[in-house]
């Protein structure tokens, strides 16, 4: 048993003995050995190895045989895992595994080989490795000696360090040391100075953030703020400044409070200096873009709160606690009508202030805009918004006034308004519309659309108003001519037209038509202000001027010029209106001058008017106000000119032209029947009061034969309408240039029509000329001469000069009234001449039998007739002797001519069917088949009224000869 024991001994050192040596073996080779050493160490191992013992020399040549067999890789990958950890014991391991089982000395010796080739494989691929990284390893040993020679640099160096300190140590003496000492407690003391300054500093803020906001440098109290906030930050670690920062925040907070009740106050009074230090607040609060829209916000506000109280201060008070806060329409409703232009004023200067304070704010901009030089290239720079605010804030804030206003003239009574206070209404409204257009280039189209209907609602009402005050002057007038009247433009109606109808004299200026073919758009509507001159150009240097330029939110256009008394003058003084030619007037010396130079010796002739035209041509002046400024409303109040010169012509037929002996229906021509029927139909129906009670001037002069009839009132009456006519055509061409193109041809044709007052002068001198002569007797003394006579007399007839009596009376009496009214002989003699020769036809067509001789002494007597009346007249008639010159030669005619002739009067109405009957029965009396067949040819005409006394046909008498009038 011991030497079992004994032998394991041996052998377990043995084999540690060749671990130990195989071992050595594989020690890596130094460095600076040669590639031959190493490869001589590699090859020379084994030799070495196997001469230690015989036994072990044949064990390993027979390994050696057998891994041969075998790849190094495959003997790499055969070694166990556990000799590559580090904590492994393989000489332990391997001797637990070949004893395990007892001592089997084959299995040692196998495991001795296996091992010993293991092992060769390793340290070959080890070495294989190491040279593979020589390169790599003698630049690591390079890096080594480097990092070596460094050490020994630093080494030295820390040696000297400690030889100096080691010498400041052994030479500084203790006084040094408290020197530094005291000047560390000083730097102490000194930062604990600093500090209760900067804390006491910081409690002094609120005092100076007073005085500042008291000086109103409101950037210098943010500024201040802002520099103590930030102060205070590095002290928050004591009590103190961490209420004091939490007071600054709420100093911060009202100081923005008080900044935004400051930016309200621009709205209704800027100022310059302060809105400047406000922005710069803003701006370093980084605020600038809330405070815009604040300020739009107050804007806006503003208007809403402002025009609240400016009507609330107009209306009836109330009783606030019973009753809510009435709405704005419902105080606009409530307002009186004598309040109204004072209301409307007072809301446009309100208007007016918030206007020119917005106006002046975006000025402010502008001109910081230009001064700083700043590019605004980027979309979301802030100058950009506030530029784009500002830009979009205008038209907001306009349409808002707009809708305002617009509400305001909708629900106030405005067709209660005088004619004064319309106009006033109408230039405020026009001031109004060229505030927005200078503002922000807005047209007001809405404006000028209620304005439109609330004219035109006013226009209708004040039309009747002005139609009944024509009534009343009818009604009261006395019919004498005025003195001292020669031209409208002494009226103080026509003050505002003067340049006009200067200018508008020439026909080729007034029609000349713009670039739309219409001075005034009816789309467009433009009336208020006008953007088009005629001209070229405004001629009025007041007017050059913009509002915003002349006046400032403290004075605006609506101060002054705008009550009563200005109004009388001149209401539109200082505006200026291209579109209707308007201009500033001169005085009356250029007024005088400027009729005589332009309007000939016409404007020097006195004219024939009475009370009631001269109403009639005031009321055209002031529509003519209107038009200037309603311009889209000008055709309505053109036709409405015309109806007044209508009615006047219908009323004064009324009342002078219904009094006739005889009957006038044939005196009227179509365009006259027209004219009276359409006042009957347009006009008659509006008036409360119609007919008018004209019985007094009908029972005493119009029935006095003294007067010939009341013939001086209606001399009076006849040649005012003419005047008054004339008058009118002067402003044709103004009135066209205020017409659209369209409406042009109806004035034109009103106009063209000159005869209009002659014509309705033939049926009332008519009436006269119809009662001067004695119409019964000389018919019954035509119808006593005997026409059958068998030879020619050279005497004229009796009744011829009768006739010529009557004339001759008629001059007298013509003579005594030239000396009160000028007389219009030709018209009146022509009336006369009419009467008596229609009177003559009448009697000579009652004559049953006529013989050559008895036509003889018709032409003797109507030849001495037409030679008296015309020596006494100074006039000829040479139509109204062919018309009785006809009726007679017609005796004389051929069968065939006097058919032709019998057929042409009935188709022209010459002379009436009854007249012609007897014409035939005169001359074929003894033919009877002719006088059949010519009477035949007579039916189908229509007989007419003749020429009779109290308006009833005589005998063989005709008053359809009425319709043939020079």
């Amino acid at each position: 048993m011991q030497n079992s024991k004994a032998k394991m001994e041996e052998l377990k050192s043995k084999f540690m003995d060749l671990l130990h040596k195989q071992t050595h073996r594989q020690m890596i080779p130094a460095m600076g050995y040669s590639d031959y050493f190493i490869q001589t160490v590699t090859t020379d191992a084994l030799p070495t190895t196997t001469n230690a013992s015989a036994t072990d020399s044949a064990e390993v040549n027979e390994t050696d045989a057998d891994s041969a067999q075998k790849s190094d890789q495959e003997i790499l990958e055969s070694i166990e895992e556990r000799y590559y950890n580090v904590d492994c014991n393989p000489g332990l391991y391997e001797l637990q595994k070949v004893l395990n089982d007892g001592i089997d000395s084959q299995l040692i010796e196998t495991t001795i080989a296996q091992l010993r080739t293991q092992q060769k494989v390793l340290t070959k691929q080890v070495l294989q490795n190491i040279l593979e990284q020589r390169n790599a390893c003698s630049s690591e040993f390079q890096a080594i000696n480097e990092t070596q020679k460094k050490l020994e640099e630093s080494l030295w160096t820390c040696q000297k360090a400690r030889s100096y300190l080691n010498y400041a140590r052994t030479n500084l003496t203790t006084t040094s040391l408290e020197i530094l000492a005291s000047y560390r407690k000083r730097e102490v003391l000194k930062e604990v100075l600093d500090t209760l300054l900067a804390i006491k500093k910081l409690r002094t803020t609120d005092e100076e953030l007073q005085k500042l906001l008291a000086d109103h440098n409101y950037s210098a109290a943010i500024a201040l703020l802002l520099q103590c906030q930030s102060s205070a930050a590095a002290f928050m670690q004591y009590n103190c400044i961490a209420s004091l920062h939490k007071k600054l925040q709420e100093t911060m907070l009202l100081m923005e409070y008080q900044l935004d009740t400051v930016l309200n106050e621009m709205v209704l009074n800027f100022d310059t200096r302060k809105y400047a230090k406000l922005q710069e607040a803003y701006k370093l609060a980084n605020k600038s873009l809330m405070a815009m829209d604040q300020l739009h916000i107050n804007y806006i506000s503003a208007i809403h709160t402002t025009v609240n109280s400016v009507l609330r201060g107009y209306s009836e008070p109330s009783n606030a606690e019973e009753q809510p806060k009435p709405l704005f329409e419902q105080l606009c409703e409530q307002l009186n009508a004598d309040k109204v232009i004072p209301c409307l004023i007072s809301l446009c200067k309100t208007f007016w202030t918030i206007l020119a304070s917005y106006y002046q704010v975006v000025m402010w901009h502008n001109n910081y805009k230009l001064y700083t030089q700043q590019e605004l290239t980027e979309s979301e720079s802030p100058d950009v918004y506030i530029q784009q605010k500002l830009k979009k804030g205008q038209s907001r804030i306009w349409n808002d006034i707009l809708n305002k206003v617009c509400l305001f003239l909708q629900s106030a009574k405005l067709t209660a308004l005088k004619y004064d206070q319309f106009i006033q209404v109408l230039s405020i409204v026009q001031r109004l519309k060229k505030v927005g257009m200078e503002f922000c280039s807005e047209q007001s189209e809405k404006l000028i659309a209620t304005m439109q209907q609330q004219s035109e609602d006013f226009f209708r009402r004040y039309h009747i108003c002005c139609i009944e005050e024509i009534c009343l002057f009818l009604d009261n007038e006395s019919w004498t001519p005025l003195d001292s009247f020669s031209h409208i433009l002494q009226l103080p109606e026509f003050r505002s037209v003067r340049h006009t109808l200067r200018r508008h004299k020439s026909p080729t200026t007034a029609l000349l038509p713009s670039s739309n073919n219409s001075p005034i758009s009816n789309n467009n509507c433009d009336e208020l202000v006008s953007v088009h001159s005629q001209d070229g150009g405004g001629s009025s240097i007041y007017g050059s001027y913009g509002y915003f330029l002349r006046f400032s939110e403290k004075s605006s256009p609506f101060d002054g010029g705008l009550d009563a008394a200005m109004l009388e003058e001149d209401i539109l003084s200082g505006i200026v209106d291209e579109a209707s030619c308007y201009f500033s007037e001169e005085s009356d010396d250029e007024q005088k001058s400027l009729q005589s130079k332009e309007f000939g010796e016409e404007s020097n002739n006195q004219l024939l008017v009475n009370n009631t035209a001269l109403n009639v041509l005031r009321c055209i002046g002031r529509y003519l106000q209107m038009c200037k400024l309603l311009h889209c409303i000008s055709p309505q109040i053109v036709n409405c000119m015309l109806e007044l010169l209508d009615f006047y012509a219908y009323a004064v037929h009324e009342i002078f032209g219904k009094d006739a002996l005889v009957a006038m229906d044939n005196l009227y021509t179509p365009r006259l029947e027209q004219r009276l029927r359409s006042v009957e139909s347009n006009v008659l129906p509006q008036i409360k009061v119609w007919p008018l009670n004209f019985s007094s001037l009908t029972n005493n002069e119009l029935a006095n034969p003294d007067t010939l009839y009341g013939l001086s009132q209606r001399i009076v009456a006849l040649e005012a309408g003419r005047s008054m006519v004339q008058q009118f055509q002067i402003l044709q061409h103004y009135l066209n240039h205020l017409l659209p193109v369209a409406e042009r041809p109806a004035l034109n044709n009103y106009l063209e029509y000159n005869e209009f007052m002659a014509e309705l002068a033939k049926p009332i001198y008519t009436c006269v000329t119809s009662r001067v002569i004695d119409l019964s007797s000389i018919l019954a003394q035509i119808a006593k001469v005997k026409w059958d006579v068998n030879h020619v007399t050279h005497q004229h007839s009796s009744y011829s000069d009768v006739l010529n009596r009557n004339i001759q009376s008629f001059a007298m009496c013509l003579e005594e009234i030239a000396k009160e009214v000028p007389i219009p002989t030709k018209l009146v003699w022509s009336s006369m001449a009419h009467v008596a020769t229609h009177l003559l036809v009448e009697g000579f067509s009652n004559v049953k039998k006529c013989s050559p001789g008895g036509r003889a002494l018709m032409q003797l007597d109507f030849a001495n007739f037409m030679s008296f009346l015309e020596l006494i007249s100074n006039q000829k008639y040479p139509q109204h002797r062919i018309y009785v010159d006809v009726f007679i030669k017609s005796y004389y005619f051929a069968p065939e001519q006097f058919e032709q002739w019998i057929e042409q009067q009935r188709e022209s109405d010459e002379y009436s069917a009854k007249q012609l009957t007897n014409l035939i029965q005169c001359i074929c009396v003894s033919d009877k088949r002719t006088r059949q067949r010519l009477l035949q040819l007579l039916e189908g005409g229509a007989g007419n009224a003749a020429v009779t006394p109290n308006n009833t046909p005589l005998k063989n008498s005709s008053s359809s000869n009425l319709s043939n009038v020079i």
